[in-house]
């Protein structure tokens, strides 16, 4: 770490071929994914190289600092997933599209069907533009609330609030029209 600290990049390629199985097998307990486990590897060593001046041995060993960012990484990366989606189970048969396409149904159709996106662009434009801005910033760019207030210069308190309060609207909203398109059947 001395060497590293030294700015001898040799001193990299050691604790990358020392502890990068380690880093790797505490990623993929976390993420259950070859590809995540080695992209958090990389993540790993790369903040440890930029952030080296960071480290103290006053206060521990290097492998327990290794270990440590390794698992935040970890932590990270799984936090960023699951608001992708990623871990959702999205196999063929899950989404019963196997029985629409051996029905030969219109695709396209059955998924316009399920997904109003003209009452869901409604809604959403019925958010106020923090809301909006909130809700964008943490679905579609996959920022974290923390990450949003920062950006935003926002409060996090402030930016909890816009977020849990577009999402209540969104769902009244939602269940709203329902109500109306099935109120108008009847």
């Amino acid at each position: 770490m001395a060497r590293l600290q030294g700015h001898d990049t040799s001193a990299l390629n050691t604790l990358f071929s020392r502890y990068s199985r380690v880093v790797f097998g505490i990623a993929f307990r976390v993420l259950h994914d070859v590809g995540e486990s080695e992209e958090v590897v990389q993540e790993s060593f790369l903040y440890l190289y930029q952030k080296v001046k960071l480290f103290d041995p006053s206060k521990g060993r290097a492998k327990i600092w290794i270990v440590q960012i390794a698992y935040s990484r970890a932590k990270d990366r799984k936090a960023h997933l699951s608001r992708r989606g990623f871990y959702l189970r999205t196999d063929i048969e899950s989404l019963e599209l196997d029985e629409t396409l051996a029905a030969g149904a219109d695709v396209e159709r059955e998924i316009a069907a399920k997904l109003d996106f003209n009452r869901l662009q409604y809604a959403f434009n019925d958010l106020t533009s923090m809301q909006r801005e909130t809700l964008k910033l943490f679905y579609f760019e996959g920022l974290a609330l923390k990450e949003i207030s920062e950006q935003l210069q926002e409060p996090l308190g402030n930016v909890r609030h816009h977020f849990y309060r577009g999402i209540e609207r969104l769902r009244r909203s939602a269940v709203t029209a329902t109500g109306r398109k099935n109120h108008a059947r009847i």
